[in-house]
């Protein structure tokens, strides 16, 4: 009490004004200072509520779309598998069709030419190596011969295209995509492995005409083939007549024709 008497007659009540002043300055910066920090917390955690709430329907948005764009990939998917396979099982039907009407036309063509065999080779492949790699393959897949001639069709399933390397090199460099062998000699020392691998009454065989067949983006797809046990004489016409009907049993055989759009 002495002190404030003192403090009162020294500095007046201008002082002691001045003192509560600055005393009531303090304390209230000091609750303001308290106040804003609250708010600026209450604020702050009210800004990240709603960035983690907008943050949360985002990551639903995206979950969503990409679970829709799963869904219409795996519909895509299975659809393009369903249409696939219903292709195949119609082209496997429109094959079945078409083999009895295929080895008529054989039979048609080897009796036109005389010879004594009328075959078809078809390209493709089968299996791959460790690289993935496909291995080429060749076929028979259609044939017609006279009574008495072995059956080549069985027997020719499936062999290396390597077989047939140097006869496709020929039928591309000749006249007409049609290479035509009468000395079967000459053809046996340059195509062993297909000599050895078709030796069956092969010895009979006095000449063989192959025909290239290309598809309609020009891809070589397989071979017409004429094989004789009979001496003949080939024409110009008789070469003609065979690059005609190999165009016409091609556009048969390929049926990626019909169900290419």
């Amino acid at each position: 009490m002495d002190v404030v008497i003192e403090f009162l007659d020294k500095y007046g009540w201008g002082g002691i004004l001045m003192m509560a002043l600055a005393g009531a300055i303090f304390f209230g910066g000091k609750w303001l200072s308290n106040k804003l920090s609250d708010d600026m917390s209450t604020g702050l955690e009210k800004v990240g509520e709603k960035l983690t709430d907008q943050m949360s329907k985002q990551n639903d948005q995206l979950l969503n779309v990409i679970v829709g764009q799963q869904d219409k990939l795996l519909d895509s998917i299975l659809n393009k598998r369903v249409v696939d396979a219903q292709k195949h099982n119609e082209m496997l039907f429109d094959k079945i069709k078409i083999a009895d009407e295929i080895n008529q036309a054989l039979k048609e063509i080897m009796l036109f030419h005389n010879a004594q065999r009328a075959f078809i080779i078809e390209f493709h492949n089968t299996s791959s190596n460790l690289s993935g790699v496909p291995f080429a393959k060749y076929s028979c897949t259609y044939e017609w011969h006279d009574k008495g001639v072995y059956s080549l069709i069985g027997k020719c399933d499936s062999l290396p295209f390597s077989q047939m390397a140097k006869v496709t090199t020929d039928v591309l460099n000749s006249k007409n995509q049609i290479m035509i062998y009468t000395d079967m000699e000459k053809f046996a020392d340059e195509n062993i492995s297909m000599w050895s691998a078709l030796a069956n009454d092969t010895t009979k065989t006095t000449a063989v005409v192959y025909a290239a067949m290309y598809d309609k983006n020009n891809v070589l797809i397989g071979m017409m083939c004429l094989e004789y046990q009979k001496e003949h004489t080939f024409t110009e016409e008789d070469i003609n007549q065979l690059g005609v009907e190999t165009a016409q049993l091609t556009s048969i055989i390929n049926l990626r024709y019909k169900y290419t759009e």
